[in-house]
């Protein structure tokens, strides 16, 4: 039976009306509404507020005087609220919401949907944990073993601490009894809960009492590691809605964009974010679509585009007539894949249990044997129970773990959970988002080709960053960017025109200055230069730059590799890790960007859709593979959910960085290497402590068959061991990470470049017709063991030639254990 609303002042709901005007709108708005659910769980909502401001502390009052809410707090800045409700209130926060006066027709839908999704479940999960931590896991295995200690010296009954003891070890009897009952075997915690029995019912405080708090507090520590839960800013859809202007009657109305429909015409102006999918009717722009599509250079869009939500207007104005809102929004679909991606535990594998089950009913046989042997003595069978591998490894594992955590914000990583840093060791397959993930994400200046005229590079640079300037373009930006790197300043235009979709018409120092794409020349009566052949070249955009009526320059912007992109690549392929790459651009792009990198074809996937990586990441599970997926944009967050492990940058959107389980700090995208080197040193340091409980545990235990031992050694040993390894683990603090050298492959030249230097760079050692291995891998920038694997390849001589610097071919003699130049 669901709890009632409470009986709120009236909530004033100002519906949208179609046919009022800005005036009648403002004057309806005095109350204040419900509008939107932004977040929930089991015991708590957040919802925006709409209406009257100065209405809302009203709400909160009345929120806070029903008897099911706990708590309320209203954010005026943000214009939310959030209600906690109490432990034992039996309230569907959906249902309960919709129930509100001022709730809107919108929440009905949301209200009748309560399935639990990914982004709902890991919130229940950190609260259902913190009901159980403080109280039970550390505070009363903590006061037992004070208890024990105190016994004593205070005269305690021991009766009664013994009781106490085994009160503190419930958790350790109700795992025991999940075994018995749900997995129908004997684990380490029926071992444990046996031991700490029959210690404290013979009247041996002190040993069951450290035993269940070292237990207990590296079960702690183990659920430490799990996952932060995500902020309410996954919310994709929410940080989309905002005021829009809607054309009614030929007047605009100022409307919330939760309140379109399919139909209506909304005005967009240059900075706006688009809030709906739909189609321009009027107007052209220049759109910034690189979140959603991966794209690096601007879309230009007219009269009968789609337009997408989540694009940007950069330039122009449109009249746009939505076609979907909401979840019907490609965006919708993207969060929705999100939200019906797989939920794991983030705590990091219970590796204790499982190494420890496998000595479980060896040691009761050894307990059992020693117990006849002895005569009976139940205390020397029981003191063999303590010698049990789960103390030990319950301690160090996750310490080991903590520590990692913990070390790898040093090294420009927030690693979120344990369980990423385990599955990181194993990976074996890394998909990479294009666009600001192997590539800059923004568009820079890479060659300056001067066509004709007696202008030098700095004087035609000036010239196109004076015609650029102030606009927020980005090859604009670029170009003017590139001016200030040469040193050269911008003039004042005479005069400017700037045509969309185009570029501009300025007059600077008497000339006329003509910088944009081959549209404006046509316009302006010339023929566009030739574009240069250089395969380098092959995915930039050109600008061409007229002056005076002639085309005397191609200014040639690309998205540059990042610097560490190749040498990252082929770490990876030593490793013997696939690498691959998703992109939104055509395969001619992908493919010469691919080259670059040094990716094989079959590494490459163009023209993919959001929910076609998610599907690819899938595919590469399925098969087998352990997947790392590394993105940065809105596009990439549906695969980043369904990955192993998901990467993403301290730059990239806020869905990607939330979703992601490894952000890297520093964005470099090499830093995945790092994390990967702290991952397998952190779980090399796990096998060591194994080694380390389990030799003296082990060997103790069978002396201990048919030797007497005491109780205090089988305490001292076993504590120990654990407090060796527990140290041992700590060791991972002084992990350092190793920067990758910069791979020299025939990436485009950067913005310094000059065209005058581009025939002239000569590599070095030109003239050695014969060189070793060593020296031919540092010539062209890759791992020897890649051209050791590739020599025998009947593509060898083509692949190793597509990376010399000079374009040699290359071929290895058996006789002298060397590469030897090919002579034409």
């Amino acid at each position: 039976m669901l709890a009632e609303p409470p009986r709120l002042p009236h909530l004033s709901v100002v519906p949208v009306s179609r046919k009022s005007n800005t005036a009648e709108r403002d004057g309806a708005a005095q109350g204040y509404s419900v509008e939107q659910v932004l977040h929930h769980s089991a015991r708590r909502v957040r919802f925006r507020v709409g209406g009257a401001a100065s209405s809302w502390p009203q709400l909160e009052q009345a929120l806070s005087q029903a008897a099911e809410v706990k708590r309320v707090r209203l954010n005026t800045l943000a214009g939310c609220c959030v209600v906690e409700f109490e432990q034992g209130a039996a309230v569907d926060p959906l249902q309960w919401l919709q129930q509100l006066p001022g709730a809107l027709p919108a929440l009905e839908q949301l209200a009748a949907t309560p399935a639990k999704t990914k982004s709902e479940a890991k919130p229940q999960e950190g609260e259902a944990e913190d009901d159980s931590f403080v109280p039970s896991r550390i505070i009363l295995p903590v006061s037992s073993l004070a208890l024990a200690l105190l016994a004593g010296p205070l005269a305690l009954p021991p009766l009664a601490v013994a009781g106490f003891i085994l009160v503190s070890a419930h958790l350790s009897f109700k795992r025991a009894w999940q075994g018995l009952k749900e997995e129908r075997k004997i684990n380490v915690d029926f071992l444990d809960s046996l031991a700490v029995t029959l210690h404290s019912l013979e009247g041996f405080l002190l040993g069951p009492a450290m035993m269940i708090t070292m237990i207990e507090g590296g079960e702690a520590v183990r659920d430490a590691t799990q996952r932060i839960a995500h902020s309410a800013n996954t919310d994709l859809l929410a940080s989309l809605q905002t005021d829009v202007r809607l054309l009614v009657d030929g007047t605009e109305v100022i409307v919330p964009s939760t309140s379109l429909q399919a139909g209506d015409r909304i005005a967009l102006f240059p900075g706006d974010q688009i809030p709906v999918d739909g189609r321009i009717e009027s107007g052209e722009g220049s759109l910034d679509v690189v979140k959603l599509t991966g794209e690096s250079v601007p879309r230009h869009a007219g009269p009968g585009d789609e337009v997408l939500a989540g694009f940007i207007l950069l330039e122009g104005n449109l009249v746009v007539e939505t076609q979907a809102v909401g979840e019907a929004t490609r965006v919708g679909q993207i969060t929705a894949m999100i939200e019906s991606a797989p939920v794991y535990d983030t705590r990091v594998g219970n590796v204790a249990g499982k190494v420890a089950n496998r000595f479980v009913l060896p040691t009761l046989a050894l307990a059992g044997l020693s117990l006849l042997i002895s005569g009976g003595n139940i205390a020397q069978a029981a003191s063999l129970l303590m010698f049990d591998l789960g103390t030990g490894l319950r301690v160090s594992v996750p310490t080991a773990i903590m520590a990692a955590l913990t070390r790898a914000g040093s090294q420009g990583l927030l690693i979120r959970s344990g369980r990423s840093l385990e599955q990181l060791v194993d990976i074996d397959v890394v998909v990479f988002d294009k666009t600001g993930t192997l590539t800059q994400g923004h568009p820079s200046v890479v060659h300056v080709e001067v066509v004709a005229g007696a202008h030098s590079i700095n004087k035609l640079v000036q010239l196109a960053a004076s015609a650029e300037q102030g606009l927020n373009h980005p090859v604009a930006e670029a170009i003017v960017k590139h001016a200030e790197e040469l040193g050269v300043s911008a003039e004042e235009c005479e005069a400017w025109d700037y045509r969309i979709g185009r570029g501009v018409a300025a007059t600077i120092q008497g000339h006329q200055v003509l910088v944009g794409n081959a549209k404006l020349l046509r316009e302006e009566k010339l023929e566009p230069a030739t574009p240069s052949v250089d395969p380098e070249l092959e995915t930039a955009t050109p600008v061409y730059l007229a002056v005076d009526g002639k085309v005397v320059a191609v200014i040639y912007a690309a998205d540059a590799l990042r610097p560490d992109s190749q040498a990252m690549v082929a770490e990876l392929h030593r490793r013997g890790i696939q690498a691959h790459m998703l992109t939104g651009d055509v395969s001619s792009v992908a493919h010469a960007v691919a080259k670059r990198l040094g990716l094989r074809p079959e590494e490459v996937h163009a023209d993919a859709l959001p929910d076609e990586k998610a599907k690819l990441v899938q595919q590469l599970s399925q098969q087998g593979h352990k997947v790392a997926f590394v993105g940065d944009g809105i596009n990439d967050s549906a695969a980043l959910a369904y990955a192993d492990v998901s990467i993403s940058f301290a730059s990239g959107s806020d869905l990607a960085r939330e979703t992601a389980d490894i952000v890297l700090t520093n964005d470099r995208v090499s830093d995945l290497i790092v994390a990967q080197d702290l991952a397998r040193e952190t779980f090399g340091l796990v096998k060591q402590n194994i080694g380390i409980v389990g030799v003296p545990n082990l060997s103790a235990l069978v002396i201990g068959t048919f030797l007497p031992v005491s109780p205090i050694a089988a305490v001292v040993l076993n504590n120990g061991s654990a407090l060796v390894a527990a140290a041992n683990a700590m060791r991972v603090l002084g992990f350092k990470g190793k920067q990758l050298a910069p791979a020299t492959a025939s990436e485009p030249a950067t913005a310094a470049r000059k065209p005058a230097t581009t025939a002239t760079a000569a590599p070095i050692q030109d003239e050695q017709e014969a060189m070793s291995l060593s020296a031919l891998s540092k010539r062209l920038g890759v791992a020897h063991q890649s051209i050791t694997a590739r020599r025998k390849r009947g593509d060898f001589g083509h692949w190793i030639q597509s990376l010399d610097p000079a374009g040699y071919a290359w071929s290895y003699c058996d006789r002298s254990n060397t590469y030897r130049r090919a002579i034409a």
